[in-house]
């Protein structure tokens, strides 16, 4: 259904303009800007009626006393339609004297209360139906808090309640986040099915997180929570205790460096993210460390080329690891060409690299007979060429090249209204068997 529900999307790309417009770039009043002429003298933002003023200013580099350059202009302008308030984003230059200006946001809000029904499948499989429904602010008192709930039925049913607050200072520089979640799921271990009478998992978990920003681009977030995890019938490796139940601590670290233009779709800039969670007391239940690493960098080329890699692991160490600890290629993380194949492991590392081409850059189309939240819609178009590589295993196992799966390709991605990524790919895996793929949200 919610590849449908895009395709939707894409019919306007029939209607666009051959000549339309990149109203992403900086407008008219900025374009003809020499670099180093101006300083920022203030800011000053209109067209938001909810969201207030400090939620756009945070995200932006240039303050008052800054020299206005282009190339932060435009900077500027993708970080705030990151934020994924806005359908549209502009910033005008207003010089006030000889070396000093104004800056002046423009902003078209989104729609953000959303009560939306829940239907689609799980992993890809179209025999694992789930459906329910959910509501979401996405804009709560203006502040770019996130409220939200959903309850599915169907194929491993579950619900949630999620609570985000980016300014739990007035200054934005701490944040907080809150869920609760239950979950009933079909056990994903490859090994465990294979051997037959498979399980299901009861997930209970709750957590508590604290984060501090620094800056722009740096955040670190220190998280504590609670996880009771039950199985229908206990075998060794199901859970560590023999009473098929696990119920532990956990205690996370992570810090996160993000200098991305574009969240949705970036073509420019760092993603760094490390993470440490400890699982468990020390004791002789469950007591693990988890150590993850996601590294991206994305470079601008000439000719509205671009390209970008990403090397993520995912490490394990202390006593032996349940299957729902287990980490997997064919579920969150997968690699084109061996899209459908699930593999199990208690490590994972991975490669992937993409080149894009942008075939149309975004444009906005204002539709005037709609609500003022949804008139004015995002669409642009990229060729893509990609490459993955991949592999899992178990302590004891050796990390070895030629257990590598990998994969290649080429695909069309539209980059729609909402921030919505719609991907249509054809990879080939080493034995050039191809297959079609049509996935949501930008690779990495």
């Amino acid at each position: 259904m919610k590849i449908i529900f895009c395709f939707l999307f894409v019919l306007p790309y029939l209607f666009l303009p051959l000549n339309a417009k990149p109203s992403v770039s900086v407008q008219d009043s900025s374009s003809g800007l020499i670099d180093s002429v101006f300083v920022v003298d203030s800011i000053m933002i209109v067209g938001n009626t909810s969201t207030k003023d400090f939620v756009i200013k945070r995200e932006m580099s240039l303050q008052p006393g800054s020299v206005i350059v282009k190339e932060l202009l435009q900077y500027d302008q993708s970080r705030i339609y990151s934020l994924g308030l806005f359908n549209q984003v502009s910033i005008y230059v207003q010089p006030t004297t000889d070396n000093k200006a104004n800056l002046i946001i423009e902003v078209s809000e989104r729609w953000f209360v959303f009560p939306f029904p829940v239907i689609g499948i799980k992993d890809r499989d179209w025999k694992k139906l789930y459906y329910g429904a959910g509501l979401l602010h996405s804009n709560f008192r203006g502040r770019n808090e996130k409220l939200y709930a959903m309850f599915v039925l169907g194929y491993d049913p579950s619900g949630e309640i999620w609570y985000r607050n980016p300014f739990l200072s007035g200054d934005g520089s701490y944040s907080l986040d809150a869920k609760i979640a239950y979950s009933k799921i079909k056990n994903k271990s490859v090994s465990a099915q294979l051997a037959g009478n498979n399980f299901t998992e009861q997930h209970i978990y709750t957590t508590l997180g604290l984060g501090k920003r620094f800056g722009v681009h740096h955040m670190l977030w220190l998280t504590g929570g609670f996880e009771y995890v039950g199985v229908s019938e206990f075998k060794q490796g199901r859970t560590i205790s023999e009473k098929g139940i696990d119920r532990f601590p956990f205690l996370g670290a992570s810090y996160t460096y993000d200098t991305r233009d574009l969240i949705e779709y970036p073509s420019s800039g760092t993603f760094t993210r490390f993470a440490v969670t400890k699982f468990g007391l020390p004791s002789s239940d469950l007591d693990l460390v988890r150590y993850a690493t996601d590294l991206r960098q994305f470079i601008p080329l000439r000719s509205n080329f671009s390209i970008s890699g990403r090397l993520f692991t995912n490490f394990v160490a202390g006593s032996s690891t349940p299957s729902y600890n287990r980490v997997y290629f064919g579920y969150t993380e997968r690699i084109r060409g061996h899209f459908k194949e699930v593999t199990e492991g208690e490590n994972l590392f991975g490669l992937s690299t993409e080149l894009h081409y942008q075939l149309f850059e975004p444009v906005f189309i204002q539709m005037k007979f709609l609500p003022s939240e949804f008139s004015i819609l995002k669409f642009g178009m990229v060729a893509a060429a990609f490459g993955d590589a991949g592999t899992v295993w178990f302590r004891g196992k050796r990390f070895a090249l030629n257990n590598f799966k990998r994969g290649y390709g080429i695909g069309l991605h539209f980059l729609l209204p909402y921030s919505m990524i719609l991907r249509a790919d054809y990879a080939w895996n080493e034995s050039r068997r191809g297959e079609f793929i049509f996935d949501l949200g930008s690779s990495f």
